[in-house]
């Protein structure tokens, strides 16, 4: 058996196996025909330097397969049981009822050293803990420098989205202290900037106003009736803060809870497409709102963007060309400072400070230029009360939480969402772990602590974090940093800020929701899936045209409606098998496949529960009654590897199912059945039913035993009074372990090799020279031979068969073979293997005259060296393959010479 496992192997055969005894007469054939593999085709690899084959050959070298040892294996072992309790609660609850988890814990693996301890649980509770004694003076410099930078940048952006909450500005400024300081202490993510962001103050606005009752705002109702023309912000500021403040007391409390219960994974049911198209349009409806600054007159205020709109073009008359000029200048700047900012070095910073310098600048103009204020009508800031941040627990309202929770939980989501999206960015970036539960937890506790000093909902912030990440913070201390910048803004200076302008702050919103459009995302789910971008569009347009609340509720039933349909409509994938080997391959994925007669084979594509069962029945039936004229099915196995659970509803559809098949005289088999779904099947007495003869471990092993049982039948191997309905489940019989050989064929694929077409060649009987025939095939159509193994058949003496397997690339193009290529090949191969037969026969014939058997000796002819690679072309016949094998690699090692 020889074995060419690259081109520079061919310097060297060597057996691929070992056998006790004289060599067979298919390996031996195999030995002599070797001397062929030079006429197979331009096959050096690039990599090899033929002008030092030791060496090419030396680096070809096998690789061992190594195992652990067995203690490490074992704890191994136990480490991965831990972890597939641990992502099943309910399993593990109701182990602990049954008491059976004590005995189990004690093997599994061992926890770090401390974790039961109170200070264990502190430092688990407070990772900021681990991370300041390791602190040396470089982190901690780089940690204030980050810290200053996101603090002077967090000011002014704190102020636009207090009001883009509805808020006064002071609250925006509350937001980004209190929360910023207690994520320091309690997140993991060591760069994620907390606190007030776009996104959840726009969800703040929109299910806040008109939540007020007319007790708490009788200004903003007439007669009972709620006013449209009107805002509950405006009119009842105080009040309608207190609300805010008590969202995020429930946005704290929401939060909390998902970690207790784990349930973090549920924002893993927001598709990717649905949420870009959401955050898209949510920021247009962000700028819009923005939009009054700019131009200098009132504009309805609303979630509806088309509303918003409607208001722009009917006052578009009033529109102030000075206070356009001057915010449509400052949006010029702060996208301009931002784009100089990637440049890196030097500018790094001067996008980071574009949004202070713009406040500085703005306020600059307004004090010292008069008559914007008083004759263009410019609009400022005005007075803003500073000083220490007051305590607001005694302002907590729960009659309100029935009104807030809408509110409070699109928020939990949204915020989460986005924080957990940036924080494992930033963790993958500076390698280390970051755990969802937690960022929950610390989230939780700055959203319920913040409501007790005044603040509204928060969560990561995009922009903050990756300045935080530009400026070089290495740990949570830049938060603390940014806390106490914020502190000291409240306590000294917020008289600075009574001349800014508001066109400055809605420069500063508008710039920063510009990049959450994410236009270049549809066109990229455009090109890579249609019904993704549909998805995408419908989210767009549905939060446009709904507002943001119903918006977010629009995508969640999307984004449920996609798993649901994929849950419920799983793929049945038809396996069909490439000629000349055991493997099975599915039907769109392979296109040189060929069915087996009678025998229908289907993967199906997840796990089995009471929503797909019946779908998956109705499709196999389905498939069954399609093939009736084209391949009449009598077989059908079904390959289980995707199923990893079924629930009692999907084993009475299994058991239909194989009723149904059977009283048509079709009889199923199961392949690679999981060890879960096994203890379901065995524990319904399933498998009782269906028969242990019909499981099986391989694809290949459940055709064979089909087409045994098929052969039984139809020879009437049993007697009359054997009924084959049952499926020999009862009958007491087995099915005779007959020999099952393919026959003479040669297959194709382009899918199981990354870069080469392999090529399978099985033929009953050995045929000589075949080798150097197909070798003659390969060059004549350009065909370069990357790999090529040949292996005995498992007949024995002069009825053992030969397998070929080939890797072969096109040299007109360098790559796989294409269709062309593979017809005109296919046909080329079956001639050479019919003519080779038929001059085989009549060589056997001509033996059984009497002709006595000549022995001609081994000739070398050595070939021209063309492209650095040297052909030797060998024919050669002897007795035993092991002599000749060592003449060739002698040849051939000449030639090189």
């Amino acid at each position: 058996w020889l074995k060419i496992e690259s081109p520079c192997s061919a310097l060297r055969p060597r057996p691929t196996a070992s056998r006790v005894g004289p060599a067979p007469a298919g390996a031996m054939a195999v030995a002599m025909h070797a001397a062929a593999e030079g006429q197979l085709g331009q096959s050096f690899d690039q990599h090899c330097d033929v002008a030092n084959p030791i060496e090419c050959s030396a680096s070809l070298q096998t690789v061992d397969i190594t195992v652990l040892p067995p203690d490490r294996s074992e704890l191994a072992a136990e480490i991965c049981q831990e972890r597939g309790l641990q992502s099943r609660p309910m399993h593990r609850v109701g182990r602990r009822l049954l008491c059976k988890e004590g005995a189990e814990d004690g093997k599994l693996a061992k926890r770090p050293s401390g974790g039961a301890s109170p200070l264990g649980f502190l430092w688990r509770l407070m990772p900021v803990l681990e991370v300041f004694p390791t602190m040396g003076w470089a982190t901690a410099r780089a940690d204030i420098i980050a810290g200053l930078t996101v603090g002077v940048m967090v000011i002014p952006q704190s102020m636009s989205y207090a009001s883009i909450a509805g808020l006064p500005y002071i609250y925006g400024m509350y937001s980004a202290c209190v929360p910023t300081f207690i994520y320091a202490f309690f997140g993991q993510s060591r760069q994620l900037a907390v606190g007030p962001v776009a996104m959840v103050s726009l969800l703040v606005e929109a299910g806040l106003n008109g939540r007020l009752t007319e007790a708490e705002c009788p200004a903003s109702y007439d007669t009972g009736i709620l006013r449209q023309d009107v805002h509950q912000s405006d009119l009842c500021q105080e009040q309608y803060a207190d609300l805010a403040i008590m969202c995020a007391v429930l946005v704290g409390v929401f939060q909390i809870l998902a970690r207790l219960l784990k349930l973090g994974f549920l924002v893993s049911f927001l598709g990717h497409p649905v949420t870009s198209g959401f955050t898209s349009a949510a920021a247009i409806i962000i700028g819009t709102s923005q939009v009054k600054n700019i131009v200098g007159f009132k504009i309805e205020r609303s979630e509806f963007f088309f509303i918003t709109v409607k208001s722009f073009v009917e006052n578009i008359r009033m529109t102030q060309p000075m206070t356009l000029g001057l915010g449509v200048a400052w949006i010029i700047f702060l996208i301009g400072s931002k784009r100089l900012a990637r440049r890196g070095g030097r500018f790094t910073m001067v996008g980071p400070m574009g949004p202070l310098v713009g406040c500085v600048l703005g306020s600059l103009l307004l004090f010292a230029v008069a008559p914007l204020r008083e004759e263009y009508n410019v609009n400022i800031v005005g007075e803003i009360k500073g000083g220490f941040i007051p305590v607001s627990v005694h302002k907590w309202n729960f009659g309100a939480v029935a009104r807030v929770a809408p509110t409070a939980l699109s928020a939990t989501l949204i915020g989460y969402m986005e924080s957990i999206a940036i924080g494992k960015n930033l963790a993958a970036k500076h390698n280390y772990e970051l755990d969802a539960g937690q960022e929950l937890l610390a989230l939780g506790f700055s959203n319920l602590v913040g409501a007790m000093f005044s603040c509204y909902p928060v969560t990561g912030s995009f922009s903050r974090s990756a300045v935080n990440n530009a400026t070089g913070a290495l740990t949570q201390m830049s938060g603390l940093v940014t806390a106490v910048i914020m502190l000291c803004t409240l306590l000294f200076l917020t008289p600075m800020f009574y001349y800014l302008p508001s066109f400055v702050l809605a420069a500063i919103v508008i710039s920063s929701v510009i990049p959450l459009v994410a236009y270049d995302e549809a066109i990229k789910l455009w090109r890579i899936k249609k019904q993704d971008f549909c998805l995408w569009v419908v989210a767009f347009l549905g939060t446009l045209a709904a507002g943001v609340l119903n918006g977010i509720c629009l995508a969640v039933v999307l984004s449920l409606v996609i798993v649901i349909y994929e849950s419920v409509r799983p793929q049945i994938t038809i396996l069909w098998r490439i000629p000349g080997t055991t493997i099975y391959r599915p039907l769109k994925q392979e296109t040189n496949g060929a069915f087996i007669p009678s025998v229908f084979i289907a993967r199906i594509g997840s796990s089995m529960y009471f929503a797909n069962a019946s779908f998956i029945k109705d499709m196999l039936m389905a498939y069954v009654d399609d093939l009736e004229e084209a391949n009449k099915i009598e077989y059908i196995v079904l390959e289980m590897t995707p199923v990893v659970s079924v629930d009692s509803t999907a084993v009475h559809v299994l058991q239909d199912v194989v009723n149904a098949f059977r009283a048509k005289g079709v009889q199923v088999a199961f392949s690679m059945v999981g060890n879960r779904v096994e203890k379901t099947m065995r524990k319904a007495n399933l498998r009782d039913f269906i028969g242990d003869q019909w499981f099986f471990p391989t694809v290949n092993e459940a055709v064979l035993f089909c087409l045994r049982h098929q052969k039984a039948k139809r020879v009437r191997y049993y007697s009359d009074n054997c009924d084959f309905s049952d499926g020999l489940a009862g009958g007491g019989h087995a099915v005779p372990d007959t020999p099952v050989k393919p026959g003479d064929e040669i297959g194709f694929s382009n899918d199981i090799h990354h870069a080469c077409t392999a090529i399978f060649i099985n033929l009953v009987k050995d045929v000589p020279m075949l080798l150097s025939a197909v070798g003659d095939v390969f060059r004549r159509n350009h065909i370069t031979v990357r790999r090529a193994q040949v292996e005995a058949g498992d007949g024995d003496g002069e009825n053992e068969g030969v397998k070929h397997t080939y890797f072969v690339r096109s040299v007109r193009h360098a790559g796989k073979l294409l269709d062309w290529e593979l017809t005109a090949l296919r046909e080329e191969l079956l001639a050479v293997v019919h003519a080779n037969r038929g001059a085989a026969s009549a060589s056997a014939s001509g033996r059984a005259d009497g002709k006595s058997r000549t022995c001609e000796e081994s000739v070398l002819r050595p070939a021209l060296l063309q492209s650095a690679a040297a052909a030797a072309s060998v024919l050669a016949c002897g007795a035993e393959a092991f002599a000749v094998a060592q003449d060739l690699e002698a040849a051939q090692r000449s030639a090189y010479v």
